[in-house]
């Protein structure tokens, strides 16, 4: 078998290997979400007694915490939009479901009582059994609060709590959408809420308040540092004029003869006049 044979024979194994991962992944259903992701313990308490539908807690070191509102819900899909135009699985851990008397349960035991969780090369599905329909969902995953965002996977009231110390007061860097939002402080830290979220995804750019301190002087050196620059290309060229003069090239020659010749000719025109009075 000659060389090139061989070259394109490993190709082709190559792209039936290829194609038929990418099959086995959606009849396996992309993979799937363990237990003991499920049941992992949250990187703190989730605030079961909000009063949202979507309420985020966000934390310095980039994790969050929601709780969503499952009352009269067949089912949640979370995923998000991926650099190629599609879709891909939320990913996300410590799984919770809370029933209505304040009963908290784990990702196993919610699948034990009937609820499925499931994911696919798309989407992670959440699906609640008959009884529970009066219920809410928690579960964290990893986002930034410097810029967090979210797609509204469930319609109506939401919020997000950033860490102690950050704000988005200042508009160059800080940034909030949907705009009809309200912004509190609860317990020396900001809360921003909006009554009613039908869809897209909510936008959240923060700033630790003490980095305000360290743009102003970045700025400020940036100010100095340009003026002084100005300066000296300015005396660069003066001295490059001055070079010029002492070498007898002159510098402004044309708008000197410019000059001269424009009074000459006025003299010329007073001369004509003159004649032509006599």
């Amino acid at each position: 078998m000659s060389v090139n044979r061989r070259f394109v024979l490993a190709v082709v194994v190559v792209a039936i290997v290829a194609v038929s991962a990418g099959c086995l992944g959606y009849v396996t259903g992309g993979g799937e979400v363990t237990n003991e992701t499920l049941d992992a313990e949250p990187p703190r308490e989730y605030q079961f007694d909000t009063d949202r539908d979507a309420d985020f807690d966000l934390a310095a070191n980039g994790t969050y915490t929601v709780v969503y509102n499952a009352t009269d819900r067949e089912d949640i899909r979370l995923y998000e939009a991926t650099v190629y135009g599609g879709d891909q699985p939320l990913e996300f851990e410590a799984f919770r479901y809370r029933y209505a008397d304040g009963t908290v349960i784990n990702g196993s035991e919610f699948r034990a009582r009937g609820g499925e969780i499931d994911r696919t090369p798309d989407e992670t599905w959440i699906r609640f059994a008959d009884e529970m329909d009066d219920g809410q969902v928690a579960f964290s995953g990893t986002g930034s609060p410097r810029r967090f965002t979210m797609l509204a996977y469930v319609h109506g009231s939401y919020a997000v709590t950033l860490p102690e110390g950050f704000s988005t007061d200042i508009p160059i860097v800080g940034h909030v959408s949907p705009r009809s939002h309200e912004v509190t402080d609860v317990d020396g830290r900001t809360r921003i809420t909006w009554e009613s979220v039908t869809g897209g995804s909510i936008v959240v750019q923060s700033y630790r308040e003490r980095d305000v301190f360290v743009f102003g002087v970045i700025l400020v050196v940036a100010v100095v540092v340009g003026a002084i620059g100005t300066v000296h290309f300015r005396r660069q060229l003066e001295e490059l004029r001055q070079r010029r003069l002492d070498m007898g090239l002159g510098v402004y020659e044309d708008d000197e003869d410019g000059g001269d010749d424009g009074d000459d000719w006025d003299g010329g025109d007073d001369e004509d006049d003159e004649r032509g009075g006599g």
